[in-house]
């Protein structure tokens, strides 16, 4: 079988090039920007998601039992529990679709339950569950709230901005009409959650109602457990890159192994500028995307590397740039075709996907390009520059004397084909041969 050999090496100053300009971007993002976008896990703070939704349906119960409710799919279920046991009924959203038919069905349900529709006309499979659910009935009226369902009228991000304040960080979460925030909160005060939580919900209750305000989750990050995180995931990735130095000597020779190391830790800066010029959250989905990104670079990078090694004492009548050449382009299918193939399975979630998976994928597809393209261009011309005039890395005597005689040395576009060597057998494969 023939392939085709590319000039590769003459690429090498273009690449360095445009690596040595991502990287002074990424750098002159970081300090243009104000430096990453931490999320709640790399800062003291609190984060909570919250949603906008007008009242539905508000109950109390004055009666002796205990009345518990829940809610799912717009489906009402209550358990009554009382000397006798228990009882257990159900209201389905197929059967009562309107608050107002929910309502009238309650209310005849249980003695000293009382349900009444503050919005008759909104369907039930609009309702909405945050925390509290399930929830034990009493005097208080508990309110059970409605998603929006106008696409016309909804608050915007800029509107919850500015009743926040500039510190707060607020993202939209789903689609913008059904009026869901995530907002994040530096705790540069020292204040506990409930504090935080309180602060939150007097803010936003004032500008839009307190029954309009749905809690679906909450988050808090103290300052001592964001500074171990923050100092134990650089230590994960230093510790990391460490290793797979020491493997690479170990397998190749410390050529191979400070080209790769060099590779890698440019990947991972390229990846880290990327997140920081799209102001990307880092969190701790973003280290695993980081040693994930540095896994697959790294593999990349031992299969060329693998293929120079072995066709350095095979080709003997060729210089370091042209074994270069043939070996890159000999694996350039494989690589190429292994990085696509993985994108294309990722690009969906990118696209389609929401909140941490999809910040993963985003930042899976890029550090796959950024690793295709450093593996086969740039982390052979750092061999090559490292490796040159090393007299470690000529092949041995013996290794020159079990060579074939091969064609003459390929030139730019032109068909070669692959060396192949005569291995030694020992063992079982010997005595079957």
């Amino acid at each position: 079988m023939a392939k085709k050999t590319y000039p590769i090496t003459k690429f090498r100053f273009i690449a360095v090039t445009l690596s040595a300009i991502l990287l002074a971007v990424g750098i002159i993002s970081y300090f243009a920007l104000g430096g990453f976008n931490l999320g709640i896990d790399f800062q003291s703070g609190f984060s909570q998601r919250v949603q906008i939704a007008p009242a539905t349906l508000s109950l109390t119960y004055s009666g002796e039992d205990t009345v518990t409710l829940d809610v799912s799919n717009g489906d009402v279920s209550l358990i009554v529990r009382d000397g006798m046991g228990s009882r257990y009924l159900e209201f389905p959203a197929a059967t009562y679709s309107t608050a107002d038919q929910m309502a009238e069905a309650l209310n005849g349900a249980v003695e000293g339950l009382s349900a009444v529709a503050l919005d008759g006309s909104a369907p039930m499979t609009s309702l909405i569950t945050g925390f509290g659910l399930p929830a034990t009935l009493d005097d208080s009226a508990l309110i059970l709230n409605g998603a929006n369902t106008d696409t016309s009228n909804y608050i915007t991000i800029d509107e919850m901005r500015s009743v926040l304040g500039s510190e707060a960080q607020v993202q939209i979460v789903s689609d913008e009409k059904l009026q869901i925030f995530q907002i994040r909160l530096a705790n540069e005060d020292g204040l506990l959650e409930d504090e935080l939580s309180d602060q939150l919900f007097a803010d936003l209750s004032g500008e839009f109602g307190e029954d309009s305000i749905v809690i679906l989750q909450s988050d808090f990050v103290g300052p001592k457990y964001s500074s171990t995180l923050v100092s134990g995931s650089i230590l994960i990735v230093v510790v990391a890159i460490a290793l797979i130095l020491l493997y690479i000597w170990f397998r190749f020779k410390l050529a191979y192994a400070l080209a790769a190391i060099i590779t890698l830790v440019h990947d991972t800066f390229l990846l880290i500028g990327f997140i920081v010029l799209l102001r990307l959250e880092v969190s701790s989905t973003t280290i695993a995307a980081l040693l994930t990104i540095i896994g697959y670079s790294l593999n990349n990078v031992i299969v060329i590397f693998d293929r120079i090694r072995e066709n350095r004492p095979l080709l003997t009548d060729l210089t370091v740039m042209e074994l270069i050449d043939t070996s890159v382009s000999q694996s350039l299918s494989r690589t190429l075709f292994s990085s696509l193939t993985t994108v294309f399975a990722i690009l969906p979630l990118a696209i389609f996907a929401s909140g941490a998976i999809q910040l993963f994928a985003i930042e899976m597809v890029f550090g796959i390009v950024v690793g295709a393209y450093s593996s086969n261009l740039l982390a052979p011309a750092l061999f090559m520059w490292i490796s040159k005039d090393k007299k470690d890395d000529s092949p041995s005597p013996a290794a020159k004397a079990e060579v074939k005689e091969i064609p003459a040395s390929p030139k730019e576009n032109v068909e070669v084909p692959i060396p192949t060597a005569e291995r030694k057998l020992s063992g079982k494969r010997k005595k079957k041969k």
